[in-house]
């Protein structure tokens, strides 16, 4: 499944599905992809993120 919208401290998943964001592992944002544990596929960590904030590039 795919991040489609994130309100925060939700996430909103094109199958329809809302979880919140401490319930994702990895860092989420619009576009990323989901497996069924709700970690964040094909991610790698961001040093310029701060505590899951990342800057605006």
């Amino acid at each position: 499944m795919k991040i489609e919208f994130i309100n925060h401290p939700y996430v909103f998943t094109d199958a329809g599905t809302r979880h919140e964001i401490k319930e994702i592992h990895g860092i989420p944002r619009v576009g990323a992809v989901l497996d069924a544990d709700l970690n964040v596929l094909g991610s790698s960590m961001d040093t310029d993120c701060v505590s899951g904030v990342c800057p605006i590039k």
